[in-house]
């Protein structure tokens, strides 16, 4: 029994939380916000975690804030979007060839922000507006790239920026 008991514990151990922990942050700013004084802060801390609190609130989050986040696209404890890494390739049909790591934070169904970070320490922020299946990203109002969505555009359409 307890080898089956491990085998599903197993992926709570290996798998990490995409989720803004919306729950256990507030705990956390309550600890900070309770007093100035960082013997008291820590006297909170301490009855925090002896009477489990930050445990709870974790497994709280892990298992249905987050998943509702996940779901839903917004945190229902902190109202935060998640942030959503997006695969190379498609990035690179945007013109990129180096980029560390591209992620989109979801506005609402149809605004988003696309964050871009660049191998020499430099970082960019394109507007995504949805509307349908159309996309478009721009940059400081300059339309930059269109799209459709669910569709690979062969060769991709830069708008304004001839290839």
């Amino acid at each position: 029994m307890k080898k089956y008991l491990s085998l599903l514990a197993l992926p709570l151990f290996l798998s990490s939380c995409m989720g803004t922990m919306g729950l256990t942050g507030k705990v956390k700013k309550f600890n900070l916000e309770t007093t100035e004084n960082r013997w008291g802060r820590e006297g909170w801390f301490l009855g925090l975690n002896i009477f489990w609190v930050y445990r709870i609130c974790g497994v709280l989050d892990l298992l249905i804030f987050n998943s509702i986040e996940f779901w839903s696209g917004e945190n229902p404890i902190n109202g935060n979007s998640p942030l959503v890494d997006i695969p190379m390739e498609k990035v690179k049909k945007m013109g990129f060839k180096e980029v560390d790591m591209a992620q989109v934070e979801r506005i609402n169904p149809t605004l988003a922000k696309l964050h871009i970070n660049f191998p020499n320490g430099d970082h960019v922020t394109f507007d995504v507006i949805r509307d349908g299946n159309h996309y478009t990203v721009s940059l400081m109002g300059k339309q930059f790239f269109e799209g459709q969505v669910g569709q690979n555009m062969q060769p991709p359409h830069y708008a304004g920026v001839r290839k």
